[in-house]
């Protein structure tokens, strides 16, 4: 009776969720070439403008006490405190029904802890506040960068319910398809900072009936104020979308030591902090990482047998030079160096790109019914257009059967030597968070002498380096700093047979 109960009430989301896609409270289409797959409603929300935030500002000491844990506390705490993710962990999220893999998922309510929370920081592409709200405390505060339409929205800090609840529209300019795409959480606890990121918007669907991922890592507080690479990057990212300051120099307490991830973002090129940090963001930062993390032991020429497993639920429109150029960022180069180097014909490297995407059949069997279909997203007349690589076409299949993946996922895996002798399985890296792929994520590599991206889209990211992957017997291992890593999708990707098509969006 109570999972009749439980079906009964989702099917009424979902029936409630058509009928404002009917009426238009829900946007789901969208003439962008890039992943507008989502919905923003504040029409009830009673909102009271204050000045903008500062987008670009140096760090300031901590003014409040209420800013920062107490000095005393810290201390008195730091020898007892058991962290729940102290090196970093992935999780895919729950669906409604789900029987598989249960102790790899996690509930929104799961990642928030909302008994433990004091304040907290989300950003989203699509935004629910009521449902939002539910998974609070009356007394949490919360800050939640957004998404917007300017034509509609100025940007600036927006602040309801004495303070509790500040909403930031960042900086748009001169963009034809605005969007603010980034999925980060900070959760501020009594002795530590979690740090999340994920491809899952503030919204029902994402968190019920649509397969996501997680990246989640706790940070003690600090006594003293600290500086790390990490913690310099993750606050730049957080300036770039126009967090408030005040949120921003928390970070100077905490203590980023045991983070191994490299943090990956887009910042669209119209925006002013991009003028400053223009080779921060995008393919550009992609191609930096992949630099830092190019195995010491192996010739740059060996990297280049690596495929890259490119998964999204909303697709761009591609084309076989874009792959190219995709594939050469990914391994820290250019085109003209990796033919002149690797060998790689052009062909080589367009061809070592697999581009992972439901099918239509995959699309119409899913026990969700209409709605997931829905925040899956791809124009048919991208797919018809001729430039249109069908080629790099993958079939995925779900680790929960039956199920759509709104996941974005890129796996770089290689069979590299390594002083001659073969490693067993696959090495290399895994990117997650809010990047599709596509050129309005990523970034068009333009024509020019200094070939930069220009970016469309706000994003946010992480990449696990120095990953293992094994397949043996049907059973996958996924591996990264010595925890398993659960995937949404299986390892093996087939191509389309004759007959298939992708998911075509409605």
């Amino acid at each position: 009776m109570a999972s009749d109960k439980a079906d009964g009430e989702i099917a009424a989301q979902l029936d409630e969720f058509d009928e404002l896609i009917s009426s238009g409270a829900i946007c789901i289409s969208s003439d962008s070439e890039s992943d507008v797959d989502d919905v923003i409603d504040l029409d009830n929300f009673d909102l009271e403008a204050l000045p903008p935030s500062p987008v670009i500002g140096a760090k300031r000491k901590p003014t409040s006490t209420d800013e920062v844990p107490r000095v005393e506390s810290v201390r008195q705490r730091r020898a007892t405190v058991e962290l729940p993710f102290p090196d970093g962990a992935v999780r895919l999220t729950r669906m409604v029904g789900q029987k598989e893999n249960l102790a790899e998922a996690m509930t929104l309510s799961d990642i928030l802890q909302k008994g433990k929370l004091r304040k907290a920081l989300l950003s989203t592409y699509v935004l629910d506040l009521d449902w939002l709200l539910r998974h609070f405390d009356s007394s949490t505060k919360l800050v939640i960068v957004k998404s917007y339409d300017p034509k509609v929205e100025q940007r600036g800090v927006y602040q309801s319910e004495g303070g509790r609840i500040t909403l930031v529209n960042p900086e748009f300019t001169n963009q034809t398809y605005p969007m603010m795409h980034s999925k980060v959480m900070l959760l501020f606890y009594d002795d530590y900072v979690r740090f999340v990121v994920s491809s899952a918007n503030l919204f029902d669907i994402d968190w019920t009936v649509l397969q996501n991922i997680v990246f989640i890592q706790d940070m003690p507080y600090t006594s003293e104020a600290v500086s790390s690479g990490f913690a310099e990057e993750l606050a730049g990212s957080l300036r770039d979308i126009s967090v408030p300051e005040v949120v921003v120099e928390r970070l100077n307490f905490v203590d980023c030591s045991r983070v191994k991830v490299h943090i990956v973002t887009s910042v669209p090129t119209a925006a002013g902090r991009s003028q400053f940090h223009a080779d921060s963001y995008g393919l550009d930062r992609l191609s930096k990482v992949a630099k830092m993390m190019r195995d010491p032991e192996l010739d740059e020429s060996e990297s280049y047998d690596t495929k890259l497993y490119c998964y999204g639920s909303s697709m761009g429109r591609l084309t076989s030079a874009y792959l190219r150029n995709f594939y050469a960022r990914a391994m820290g180069s250019t085109p003209v160096n990796i033919q002149s180097s690797g060998g790689l014909s052009t062909s080589d490297m367009e061809r070592n790109v697999k581009v992972g995407f439901h099918t239509q059949a995959q699309g119409l069997g899913n026990v969700h019914g209409s709605t997931p279909r829905q925040c899956i997203k791809f124009k048919a007349d991208f797919y018809s257009n001729p430039p249109f690589p069908r080629y790099a076409l993958h079939r995925v299949e779900s680790k929960v059967a039956n199920t759509l993946i709104h996941a974005k996922v890129i796996l770089a895996r290689s069979n590299a030597t390594n002083k001659g002798q073969r490693k067993p399985g696959e090495r290399g890296w895994i990117y997650l968070g809010s990047h599709n792929f596509t050129p309005g994520a990523w970034g068009h590599v333009q024509r020019g002498p200094d070939k930069r991206c220009n970016i469309n889209n706000y994003e946010f990211g992480v990449i696990l380096p120095s990953v293992h992957f094994e397949s043996m017997f049907g059973r996958d291992t996924v591996t990264w700093n010595g925890t398993r890593v659960p995937l949404p999708f299986r390892l093996a990707w087939s191509e389309y047979e004759k007959g298939d098509i992708p998911l075509l969006s409605e």
